[in-house]
């Protein structure tokens, strides 16, 4: 997804199981009365919608903090520490 680095071996395991989790949470939403106190809180899995979207912009926002945090390798030879 936008890197050169090769694929974690087991990378497609954690995507089953990842939306595996989201269908069980989608399927057990339609049974449970959330309380809601705002409209959108009504829509069918909110929840789980909302859940997977943070959890989603979260993974993307540590991989652009990556980019912009990271050092060399030899960054504090460079420095003399």
């Amino acid at each position: 997804l936008g890197t050169a680095e090769p694929r974690h071996r087991h990378g497609n395991l954690f995507l089953t199981i990842v939306a595996f989790s989201l269908i069980i949470m989608v399927m057990a939403g339609l049974f449970v009365q959330w309380p809601a106190e705002f409209a959108w809180q009504e829509v069918t899995a909110f929840y789980a919608i909302f859940g997977f979207s943070a959890f989603t912009f979260l993974i993307y926002a540590a991989k652009g903090l990556r980019l912009w945090l990271s050092k060399d390798e030899d960054y504090y030879k460079k420095k003399g520490v």
